[in-house]
């Protein structure tokens, strides 16, 4: 695989991974700051033969040399400054150093681990972004090259130093090599070991990512935790949810497929090691979804510490997983079958596997900036998971599968614009629980755009964003309601979200961090005034505030504002929103000065297709042949979607889980020539 070097500007998806601290799911999730030492001993071994070797190397820094001694510098990551030290001698840099960061424990803990010392090995600051975790790599290279400059080194030279090329050449075999090591990856290879096949796992990360790794929950109907709770879910309003929300453009054969393997799947999980938990349905930021039947079964330790359970149970059945070495393109036999996949490792070595049955799970094109801006248009962005650039679904076209699903992304809730709300100093949490509320919603002219209460389901919010002119939605809200919240408390105000949870101990992991249900109703229904909150976000320009409606559509050129404000408030002293049928309850009136403008993005999690598939996972063509010898798993295969994600709980990471390990399955299966 091609790779930049992170000096020519890459920047990652939207939060990559765990950093988008935006959405109500995200609310206050800002990680504590933990210290990282990195290991020293080996990194001023490899300094010291870096000085010996240096004779040998073209445009060598140790000629320029450097002010000997220990600098430090930050710069800014993923959710805050990440600091660095740098140790250096005469002629080089002998030791780098974390020392302070706020990334997501897991997640960023490759790029902490491996920049500073591919940085120390190489001499150089010309060092690749770890995949799934650019922006901490960026930081910590961005860090560096400050203290190099401190110690009167170039760093502008040090970071356009060369690596040596690497033209090596390995071949290996396999029964079954799965591309993607996310939940759906995982699931496969963990399925296709599980049956005895020989098995091999690539990972573009440096270790475990994904949006698995990020997601709460996966559905099913009748397992073991509902049937204990008394909870089981009608199959048949499964399937009707899927059908209607996808407006009948899912595969039917695909859906029932699915939901039929959805509780054996759970299970399977759970006796591999996964922890799961039964959360009644409204656990999240979806209020809306609050009486609708239980479906979603959630991770208890989080989603990265549930795909590494699985990876090492794979490599106890003898299974190989390899981080760091994405696949690149598929291997053919002499008669144009699928016959492997070729792979590049991290130091460069192309790597082919040649097996006799390949699984693509590649996590769709979500961190693909150009595929994105070609299915979506420029608005869309692109999604939380940076790896996720579309592979696999160019393998699999490659061999005549056909496209199916490429318009279907997961537009989800709401984000802040990036750089500024990295200025608001306290993050954008506690202004999420203000504004995620039914208060005024308009688009850039300042149109009101439809009915509020959509803030409480975030994919039909999302998918209404989607169709707004540059994909912005701008939050009024005025000082009157700020009062009320600080006298009442936002569940009074609003609604007491995760109520029907209180008291019962409730919590589960999202984003590496632990909820607590009992926690969060309490912080809903304490009174807290939001005035220094909004300020910092105007500070930071996230929000917007005057004294007046019409000073405020001045600032944001917007024509329609001021007519606006006055027609909703006319329905609001009406006590009925004849425009877009809003509740009652949610119709307080934009009337008392100061006034806020809050603007905020499309927030995307990732694609949901691309490759036609049938319901055994496996690729088919135009004609609905399967493609020998190829599954499809995931995000990267299309079938379960309309334009839109499904409206309840659970079905993105449920597919995974269970079409990796129907994909693994089969896999297994046609490899030992069953």
């Amino acid at each position: 695989m091609r790779k930049r070097a992170l000096w020519c500007g890459l920047l990652a998806a939207a939060v990559v991974l765990s950093g988008c601290q935006s959405g109500t799911q995200q609310a206050g999730q800002t990680q504590a700051a933990t210290e990282t030492e990195a290991e020293s001993a080996s990194q001023s071994e490899t300094a010291a033969q870096a000085e010996e070797s240096s004779g040998d190397q073209e445009d060598s820094f140790g000629e320029a040399g450097y002010k000997e001694g220990v600098y430090t510098a930050q710069a800014g990551g993923n959710n805050g400054d990440v600091k660095v030290e740098v140790e250096f001698s005469a002629d080089a840099i002998v030791k780098v150093t974390v020392v302070q960061h706020q990334e997501t424990p897991g997640l960023s803990d490759p790029a902490i681990e491996k920049i500073p010392q591919r940085i120390v090995d190489g001499q150089t600051l010309n060092v690749d972004a770890i995949s799934g975790a650019t922006n901490t790599s960026n930081a910590i290279l961005e860090a560096v090259a400050d203290c190099v400059t401190q110690a009167g080194g170039d760093a502008e030279g040090l970071k356009a130093k060369e690596a040596r090329a690497n033209t090596a050449v390995e071949e290996m075999t396999a029964d079954v090599v799965v591309v993607g090591g996310g939940a759906s990856g995982s699931g496969a290879a963990l399925a296709a070991a599980g049956k005895g096949a020989k098995v091999v796992l690539l990972e573009k990360a440096a270790g475990v990512s994904g949006a698995g790794t990020m997601a709460g929950v996966m559905f099913a109907d009748h397992s073991s935790l509902q049937k204990a709770a008394g909870k089981e879910v009608d199959t048949q309003w499964l399937y009707d949810q899927y059908i209607t929300d996808s407006n009948y453009n899912a595969n039917g054969a695909l859906v029932t497929k699915v939901i039929s393997e959805s509780s054996a799947t759970v299970e399977w999980l759970m006796e591999n090691g996964v922890k799961l938990t039964l959360l009644d349905a409204g656990y999240g930021a979806q209020y809306n979804h609050k009486g609708m039947p239980t479906t979603a079964h959630g991770y208890a330790d989080g989603g990265s510490a549930a795909i590494q359970t699985l990876h090492e149970r794979i490599e106890e059945l003898g299974g190989q997983v390899l981080y760091e070495t994405p696949g690149e393109e598929l291997l053919f036999d002499a008669q144009g079958q699928v016959a492997g996949v070729a792979a590049r490792k991290a130091d460069g070595t192309t790597l082919n596997i040649h097996a006799k049955s390949v699984i693509l799970a590649t996590g769709g094109f979500g961190g693909n900036k150009e595929m994105m801006a070609e299915y979506f248009g420029e608005k869309a962005g692109t999604g939380l998971v940076g790896t996720a650039t579309g592979d696999g679904l160019k393998m699999a076209w490659s061999a005549g599968a056909a496209e199916h699903g490429s318009h279907v992304a997961q537009w989800f809730g709401m984000k802040y614009d990036g750089a500024k709300s990295k200025e608001m100093p306290n993050g954008t949490g506690k202004l999420t629980e203000l504004v995620r509320n039914p208060l005024l919603f308009v688009d850039k002219y300042g149109n009101r755009f439809g009915n509020e209460e959509e803030a409480y389901e975030s994919a039909a919010l999302g998918t209404m964003m989607y169709n707004l002119p540059d994909a912005k939605m701008y939050i009024v809200l005025d000082q009157g309601i700020v009062d009320d919240v600080a006298e009442k408390g936002l569940a009074d105000v609003f609604v007491d979200r995760w109520g029907h949870f209180y008291g019962q101990g409730v919590s589960y992991v999202e984003n590496g961090k632990t909820v607590d249900l009992d926690a969060s109703t309490e912080n809903l229904r304490t009174p807290r005034d939001y005035t220094e909150t909004l300020e910092e976000a105007v500070a930071a320009g996230v929000a917007y505030k005057a004294d007046s409606i019409e000073e405020l559509a001045q600032i944001l050129g917007m024509d329609s504002l001021t007519e606006t404000v006055d027609t909703y408030n006319q329905l609001c002293a009406d006590g009925n929103d004849t425009q877009y049928h809003k509740d009652a309850h949610f119709l307080y009136a934009v009337d008392e000065g100061p006034y806020y403008v809050v603007e905020t993005a499309l927030r995307c999690l990732g694609t949901l297709g691309g490759v036609k598939i049938n319901e055994d996972m496996q690729a088919v063509d135009e004609e609905n042949k399967p493609i020998n010898n190829l599954y499809v798993a995931g995000a990267d295969a299309g079938g379960m979607y309309g334009n839109s994600y499904v409206m309840f709980e659970g079905g993105t990471l449920g597919f995974a889980y269970i079409s990796g390990k129907v994909a693994g399955e089969n896999a297994a299966d046609h490899a030992a020539g069953q």
